[in-house]
C-alpha cells in the first residue's frame, strides 16, 4: 500500500481519551532525544505526562520482539500530535523508539480545575446555549434558547437573525423529512405498477420541497422511459391541477440532471463521463437473475436497480458502457496513466461496504472467529481486519445462501462505480462528503455521508475503508499496448485496493487512485464491497 496508508494501518487507537493506566501512541519522529507521536490534545495528551518509549527489534531465532528502552514527558502538545522529551538506558538508541505507553503512575496528578464561574443567564447566554445546541444537531432546543433570548432583549439584531434563520432550517428539516416520505411512497407504488399513484406522490414530493428536483427527476425519467402512454395520460388528465408545475415537470423530463455548483479544484479535472442511463425496461435478463432470489427489487433514487438479498444486502445495478479509467495528465501517480477508454459488461455492485452485522453473521452460521472492531462498534460500521481470503470466503458464502455467485469488483468495475473526480463530482471533499483525513480516528456507519454518493447511488467509495478487489496489482497495467482493464491476481500476488481509508486525505479518496496489499493483510483500515455479474 502506498506510504501514506502503511504509516497508521497495523494499530491507530481510537481516539479516546488516556485514561487507561498504560495507553499506546506510535512515534512519527525522531530527533535525538525528541519524539513525536500521533497522539495530541483531541486525545487526551496533556504536557507533564510521562510512561515507557518501546522499541521492536528482530531475531533469527527468536522472531519479533518488543523492549522498554527508556522513558519520556511530553513536553508540548498540538490538536493530532504531541511532542515528548526521552531518557532511554545506557547503551541504547533512541533512534530505535517505535512506540511509547502513556502510565499514570508515572505522571503528575492533573490540576484541580478553577471552579467555573457562573455566568448571568442574560441574552448573551441564552444565544450560547442555542449555539451549541445547532452544533449538536438540536434545532428545536436552538430555537427555544434563541427565543428566550430575544424575550429578554427584543432589540437584539442577532437574537432577531438567529430566530429567523433556526425557524428556516426547522421549516427546511421538515420538509425535507415529508419530502422523504413521499418518494418511498412513490417507489412503492411504482413496485406495484400503479404509475399514477407514483407520479402524483413524485409532483407532490417537488412541490413540498423543490431543492430535491434531482432526486425526482431520475425517477421521473426512468418511468416516462418504461410507461410513457401512462404518463402522457396522466398529464392530460390532470392538465388543470398540474398547470402550476408543469413548466417544472416538463424541464425534468427532458434533460439530464444539471451538474452541482462547485468551485473547481487547483489540479486538472478528469476526463469529462458520459451521464449514466438508466435501464429502461423492467424485463432484461439481469433482472431476471435476481428476481425470486432478492427479497426486493426497485429503481433507487438515482433511477438506477437496486436489489435487496437476505434482509439487508443491498446492490446497485451498473449498466454496461465505456467510460474512461485513469486519472489525466498531470494529476495522481504513475499507475493511474495513462487515461484510457475500457468497455465493461453491466454488473452489480454493493451499496455500501460488507458490515459487522452482514460478517458476524456470516462467522456465526460457519463457525469462524469473528474480526477485531477496536472497539469502535459493529452493527452497521464497515467489517475491518478481513483479507483477501477473508472476503472471499464471505462472497462464497454468500453464493450458498442466494444461489448467485457473489465476489469482489474488478478494479475497473470500482472505479467506474465511483467515477468523477470523486465519486460526487470535482468538488474537494469536506466533512459532509467522506470519512477521511482522521476526521473521526474511526470508521464510521456505512450510508453516513449520502451527500458523497456516486452517480449511481453507490456509498461510502471515497474515505471510511480501503477496499479489496478481484484483480491483482500491477503498477504498469494501464501501459499495456491493448490499454485494459487490471487483470486477474497470480498466486500470492499483491491484490489492488481501492477509495482509501479514514486515515487518508484528499488525494488519496479520489476515484482513480490506485493502491495494493498482500492478500492476508488484516488491517483496521481495510474493508470490502460485494459484486455480481449482471447476466
Amino acid at each position: 500500500m502506498k506510504q501514506a496508508v502503511i504509516f497508521l494501518a497495523a494499530a491507530v487507537l481510537a481516539g479516546s481519551a488516556l485514561t487507561a493506566a498504560s495507553s499506546s501512541a506510535n512515534v512519527t519522529e525522531r530527533k535525538g532525544t525528541a519524539l513525536t507521536i500521533d497522539r495530541g490534545a483531541l486525545d487526551g495528551v496533556a504536557v507533564g505526562m510521562r510512561g515507557i518509549v518501546k522499541a521492536v527489534y528482530k531475531d533469527p531465532v527468536e522472531g519479533e520482539y518488543t523492549i522498554n528502552i527508556g522513558s519520556f514527558t511530553v513536553v508540548r502538545v498540538g490538536e493530532r500530535t504531541a511532542e515528548l522529551e526521552i531518557e532511554v538506558g545506557k547503551g541504547l538508541n533512541p533512534d530505535d523508539a517505535r512506540t511509547v505507553a502513556f502510565d499514570r503512575e508515572l505522571s503528575p496528578p492533573a490540576p484541580a480545575k478553577p471552579p467555573a464561574e457562573t455566568k448571568s443567564r442574560g441574552a448573551d447566554w441564552y444565544l450560547e446555549q442555542g449555539d451549541q445546541a445547532v452544533e449538536k444537531g438540536d434545532l428545536r432546543a436552538a430555537q427555544e434558547r434563541y427565543q428566550k433570548a430575544l424575550a429578554l432583549e427584543p432589540g437584539n439584531l442577532v437574537a432577531k437573525e438567529k430566530c429567523r434563520d433556526i425557524q428556516l432550517a426547522i421549516d427546511r428539516t421538515e420538509r425535507r423529512a415529508k419530502f422523504k416520505e413521499y418518494l418511498k411512497k412513490a417507489d412503492a407504488n411504482y413496485e406495484k405498477r400503479s404509475v399514477k399513484f407514483a407520479f402524483l406522490y413524485l409532483v407532490e414530493a417537488l412541490r413540498l420541497y423543490p431543492e430535491g428536483e434531482n432526486e425526482v427527476r431520475g425517477r421521473l425519467q426512468a418511468m416516462n422511459g418504461e410507461y410513457a402512454g401512462d404518463l402522457a395520460a396522466i398529464l392530460k388528465e390532470k392538465a388543470a391541477e398540474l398547470a402550476d408545475i408543469r413548466p417544472r415537470l416538463d424541464a425534468l423530463l427532458a434533460r439530464p440532471a444539471a451538474p452541482q455548483k462547485e468551485t473547481p479544484p487547483p489540479a486538472p479535472a478528469v476526463a469529462p463521463q458520459k451521464e449514466p442511463t438508466a435501464p429502461q425496461t423492467a424485463d432484461q435478463p439481469f433482472l431476471a437473475r435476481v428476481r425470486g432470489k432478492a427479497d426486493r427489487v426497485w429503481r433507487n433514487e438515482k433511477g438506477f436497480w437496486e436489489a435487496v438479498f437476505l434482509n439487508n444486502v443491498s446492490l446497485i445495478y451498473v449498466p454496461a458502457g465505456e467510460f474512461t479509467i485513469g486519472s489525466p495528465d498531470g494529476e495522481g501517480d504513475a499507475d493511474e496513466h495513462p487515461a484510457h477508454k475500457v468497455f465493461l459488461k453491466g454488473y452489480w455492485i454493493g451499496k455500501t461496504e460488507v458490515t459487522f452485522e452482514q460478517y458476524d453473521r456470516f462467522c456465526a452460521e460457519t463457525g469462524r472467529a469473528m474480526a477485531q472492531d477496536e472497539g469502535w462498534g459493529r452493527g452497521s460500521r464497515p467489517v475491518i481486519y478481513v483479507s483477501w481470503h477473508d472476503a472471499a470466503d464471505y462472497c462464497a458464502w454468500l453464493k450458498k445462501k442466494t444461489g448467485l455467485p457473489f465476489r469482489l469488483p474488478g478494479e475497473a468495475e470500482w472505479e467506474k462505480a465511483a467515477r468523477g473526480r470523486y465519486p460526487w463530482g470535482s468538488r474537494l471533499p469536506d466533512p459532509s462528503l467522506a470519512n477521511f483525513n482522521k476526521d473521526h480516528m474511526t470508521t464510521r456507519p456505512v450510508g453516513s455521508y449520502p451527500a458523497g454518493a456516486s452517480p449511481y447511488g453507490v456509498l461510502d467509495l471515497a474515505g471510511n475503508v480501503w477496499e479489496w478487489t478481484l484483480d491483482g496489482y500491477d503498477a504498469a497495467s494501464y501501459r499495456s499496448p491493448a490499454g485494459a482493464a487490471p487483470g486477474s491476481p497470480a498466486a500470492g500476488a499483491e491484490r489492488s485496493v481501492r477509495g482509501g481509508s479514514w486515515v487518508n486525505g484528499a488525494n488519496l479518496v479520489r476515484a482513480a487512485n490506485r493502491s495494493s496489499e498482500k492478500p492476508d493483510s488484516k488491517l483496521n483500515i481495510l474493508g470490502f464491497r460485494l459484486a455480481l455479474d449482471g447476466e
